[in-house]
């Protein structure tokens, strides 16, 4: 488990926010678009809980600079598991604050 401080937790729940009204701070929209474009099987148990642990660190950093370059440095791979479980993680945020349910 990862300890963060309130000023880490406000930055993610600001991040959240924003990508809920389409602004995807740290992410290129381009990078984005491909990640969702191709089909991709389930991620293991193995491999989701290295991207576990690739957006603890993430959220670690103080700036979105220091994230983004984080987050150019990691493998292609990795970078789409990273970008979907972040993407996972809005929606999942979404459905919890909404009141309507179909």
């Amino acid at each position: 488990m990862i300890t963060i401080s309130q000023e880490q937790l406000t930055t993610v729940e600001y991040l959240i926010q924003q990508s809920a009204q389409g602004n995807h701070i740290l992410f290129d929209l381009d990078v984005v678009r491909k990640v969702f474009s191709i089909q991709t099987k389930p991620m293991t148990e193995d491999e989701a809980y290295e991207v576990e642990h690739h957006i603890e660190k993430l959220i670690t950093f103080e700036g979105y600079d220091k994230q983004k370059a984080y987050l150019e440095q990691l493998p292609e791979l990795i970078l789409y598991r990273v970008i979907k479980t972040y993407f996972n993680i809005v929606e999942n945020s979404l459905f919890e604050s909404s009141q309507v349910r179909h």
